[in-house]
């Protein structure tokens, strides 16, 4: 055998793959059955390798997790742009509501925090209200005109009243307190400032500055009801008509019955005609409320009679309040209401003068209601007397304001159907000198 046959019979122990011709190229199965190809160099006879060939599928699989990659981080980019979006969104609109707030109430700021340790004892801590303004005494001094007697409206418990206009352009009630400095005014004006109804006046700010103390209210510019039922002499002057009436009693009903649902139950403790207040729309607003704590014992049953007819007679032996004693005074303020009188006792030693006794006393209902109501209006007007009546009896047998509630608006529904309505009804104006908040 010739060594060319050796040789392309042979296998090659280095690269082991069968060695071929060096006159032709043929395809060889190596042991692990794979094809390859050999060939020799014709003219040095050195053997050369050819390179195996790569399967495709490794540059496949390759290409597809490349795409799967970049969907995802695109999906990612996305997902991120849109957040930052919303996150934008959110931040200009928080500004936008922090630009209008501060537009329209350039006074408004939050209550600093009062030191708690003269609080009494189970307070409340301090918390911060929303919407009440701390006003300057300079600003004070501007909206009254440096506190002008012509600007004077009323006086009672708290103190005097101005009437006063705000940089800002609001008409405002401001009570100056003149008594000895409350430690925890703070404490109890924040309590006041949270109770928010249609029916009560707003309180809107306070001041308290070198040892003097003020409350700011929304100025009601149509005063008291009885600016509007009696003159001074507290006869009847015929201005409001059942209508009228029958709706400041619901609405004045709707305030109290605010007050006593609140937890715990907010009592008035002063509730009395000089406290309900109106507006352009008949609406009527309770105000005083929540002041008891602020005045002394000789300030809070101090009255301008003997006998204050609004006092539920068995406060004077027991001085406690409840929501009963409430409902006696709005009894009262009923009976004021229909009667069209003012419900003093001018002479103490006769109890017989009262407004309660004379309303008890009547046979002919007639003869107790304001004859300027007319007939029409007789059965509605008893009605109310009868109600009003049930308010002062014996503390355990009265209403609560929840059924007076109802009462009325029963009242309201089957009696002013038949009433005319009277055009341009509206409240006539109120001098100055009108007791706004006694």
């Amino acid at each position: 055998m010739g060594i060319c046959q050796l040789l392309s019979t042979r296998r090659c122990r280095c690269c082991f793959l069968f060695i071929p011709s060096y006159s032709q190229e043929k395809p060889f199965k190596s042991r692990h059955g794979r094809v390859v190809a050999a060939s020799v160099d014709g003219e040095n006879g050195v053997p050369t390798l050819t390179p195996l060939q790569t399967a495709d599928k490794k540059p496949r699989k390759q290409t597809f997790a490349a795409i799967i990659g970049c969907i995802s981080a695109a999906l990612l980019v996305s997902i991120i742009l849109v957040l930052v979006y919303i996150c934008l969104m959110r931040v200009k609109r928080f500004m936008r509501r922090t630009s209008r707030t501060e537009t329209s109430m350039p006074s408004t700021v939050e209550l600093e925090r009062a030191n708690t340790s003269h609080y009494a004892a189970g307070a409340p801590s301090p918390i911060y209200v929303q919407n009440l303004k701390q006003i300057t005494m300079s600003e004070l001094e501007h909206a009254t005109h440096n506190f002008s007697q012509s600007n004077v409206i009323g006086e009672g418990r708290f103190g005097l009243v101005h009437k006063g206009l705000l940089q800002d352009g609001t008409r405002v009630a401001i009570k100056r307190y003149l008594n000895t400095q409350v430690h925890f005014f703070l404490h109890e004006i924040k309590q006041i400032a949270q109770v928010r109804h249609r029916n009560l006046v707003k309180l809107v700010g306070y001041c308290e500055d070198n040892h003097q103390q003020f409350l700011v209210y929304d100025y009601i510019p149509y005063g008291n009801v009885g600016n509007h039922l009696y003159d001074y002499e507290g006869s009847p002057t015929g201005k409001l008509n059942m209508r009228q009436r029958l709706l400041i009693a619901l609405g004045a009903a709707k305030g109290l019955e605010h007050l006593h649902s609140m937890a715990p139950p907010l009592l008035h403790m002063h509730f009395r005609s000089s406290n309900v207040l109106l507006d352009e729309n008949f609406t009527a607003k309770v105000s005083d409320y929540g002041l008891s704590k602020l005045l002394s014992e000789d300030q809070f049953y101090a009255s301008s009679s003997a006998i204050d007819c609004f006092l539920d007679p068995e406060l004077y032996s027991s001085k406690r309040f409840s929501v009963q004693s409430d409902i006696y005074s709005y009894g009262v303020f009923l009976l004021e209401l229909i009667s069209g009188r003012e419900a003093i006792c001018r002479d103490p030693s006769n109890l017989e003068t009262t407004l309660i006794m004379q309303a008890k006393d009547s046979k002919d209902i007639s003869s107790f209601v304001d004859k300027t109501l007319g007939g029409k209006s007789m059965r509605g007007a008893k009605q109310v007397v009868d109600l009003a009546l049930q308010c002062v009896n014996i503390r355990p047998r009265r209403p609560l304001m929840r059924s007076i509630i109802e009462e009325l608006e029963r009242i309201q529904e089957t009696e002013i159907g038949g009433l005319p309505f009277e055009a341009g009804e509206e409240i006539g104006d109120v001098t100055l000198g009108s007791e706004l908040f006694r």
